[in-house]
């Protein structure tokens, strides 16, 4: 049978494992201000990294060195743990992990100072990484808020696949009963397993670099709706301010109308009780009311207003239907704004009859039915 270098395997993992912890540095100075405890995951991947090399020079260390490495490798995993917590926001309880932890250490000191035992403490580390596993999948897979999902399964689903060949490897450690042997003189099955640690690490890397990203974009797609709805918010407000002043400006045409009116009809009672003067003098005055140069300033200010505040409106209107006039154009912009025929005629000082043939030529130019409802036409124009 073909015999594969444990050792020179084991290299090639230790490098990937220091690479992907400078990778997993990079991503974190990236995200830090958006994700404050990614610094977790950069510190689990150190401590992976630490670790097996430790472990990659344990026959030119001490003997104590095999359980530092494979108790900071272990550590790894529950700091990674206590990150993806934070990064779903679901903070669990680590007190039986920092007893597993205990255990572990204790595990690998008595079976190697006391009764060494290669097996055993595989076989400890493999239970470990079930234990380990199990608790990182119920969080990315079943935990995690649903809306998250999509982007945490498939680190969810590579711990699936690492608590399956721990299951593999525990059958394998039983199967081989090796004892009193180095790591580095194991068979090939502990080969072909740190090559599927390999391929874990790699795509675990990657995926965990994918679901922050993931999680940047939805983020900025939040930010952006918050955005656009903040805008239309805005946008609403003002036209809303913009309709008050509009409103304020068509009270203050009528109550100018208003005024002008009775100060006339005061003047022309007062035209038989005076002089021959006075009463041309009186005459004279009610003529210059009936024509002030007010009225069109104030109307030219009113048509401004409304354009402003409906300005797709007004320009689809005068678009559309060309052949409205002016009168006719105050009077669609009125049944917009829900003014009914009365007070229209109050607005325009016209009287309720005039109000309702201008309405029914607004119907006709614009080619309405017997039965449509024109106030709910000009709604329906955007």
């Amino acid at each position: 049978m073909l015999s594969i270098d444990i050792r020179t395997i084991f290299l090639s993992y230790t490098i990937i494992n220091v690479l992907n912890a400078f990778l997993i540095g990079f991503l974190y100075l990236q995200i830090r201000k958006e994700f404050p405890k990614s610094f977790l995951i950069l510190l689990s991947f150190l401590f992976s990294s630490s670790g097996n090399t430790l472990l990659f020079f344990r026959d030119n260390l001490f003997e104590w060195v095999p359980i530092v490495g494979n108790t900071l490798v272990i550590s790894s995993t529950v700091i990674l743990l206590i990150g993806l917590e934070h990064f779903v926001n679901k903070r669990g309880i680590q007190i039986q992990n920092y007893i597993l932890i205990a255990v572990f250490l204790f595990v690998q000191s008595y079976f190697t100072f006391i009764k060494p035992d290669i097996s055993v403490r595989s076989f400890s580390i493999s239970i470990v990484y079930i234990l380990l596993s199990a608790q990182l999948i119920w969080l990315m897979l079943v935990r995690v808020p649903i809306k998250m999902r999509t982007i945490t399964r498939g680190v969810g689903l590579i711990f699936c696949a690492l608590f399956v060949i721990q299951f593999v490897r525990i059958f394998a450690i039983n199967y081989r009963q090796q004892f009193g042997v180095t790591y580095f003189n194991l068979d090939n099955s502990e080969a072909i397993f740190l090559l599927s640690y390999e391929i874990i690490l790699i795509t675990l890397t990657y995926n965990i670099s994918l679901m922050y990203n993931k999680s940047l974009i939805i983020d900025v797609k939040e930010r952006e709706i918050k955005i656009i709805k903040l805008s239309i918010e805005k946008h609403q407000l003002e036209l809303d301010l913009k309709n008050k002043e509009l409103a304020f400006q068509a009270l203050k045409i009528a109550s100018f109308k208003e005024i002008n009116k009775n100060i006339v009809n005061e003047l022309e009672n007062r035209l038989g009780s005076t002089s021959g003067v006075r009463n041309s003098d009186i005459h004279r005055m009610v003529l210059i009311l009936k024509n002030l140069s007010w009225k069109p300033k104030i109307w030219k200010e009113f048509d401004d207003r409304f354009k402003e505040a409906n300005s797709e409106f007004y320009l689809k209107l005068v678009t559309d239907y060309p052949i409205l006039s002016t009168n006719e154009i105050r009077v669609a912009c009125l049944l917009r704004k829900n003014h009914t025929t009365k007070e229209i005629a109050e607005i325009l000082q016209r009287s309720f009859k005039t109000i309702e043939n201008i309405r029914g030529l607004i119907r006709k130019k614009m080619n309405l039915q017997k039965g449509e409802n024109l106030t709910t036409f000009l709604h329906s124009i955007e």
